[in-house]
């Protein structure tokens, strides 16, 4: 159940990331910053859902 939240959770961060990363009136720095954030997170995401796959009874 805890991977389950924490995977929503970073699901929830990563897109409010991409969302103001591609925000054009940004600067350029700062929607770099947030466009390498969201890619972490898919990536944690990702891990997470496949520890969810492996273990699906805990």
């Amino acid at each position: 159940m805890g991977y389950l939240l924490t995977a929503a959770l970073f699901i929830v961060i990563g897109s409010f990331c991409l969302v103001f990363g591609l925000d054009k009136k940004r600067p350029t720095k700062t929607r770099k910053h947030l466009l390498y954030v969201a890619l972490i997170c898919v990536f944690i995401v990702w891990g997470l859902v496949t520890a969810i796959m492996m273990n699906p009874l805990r």
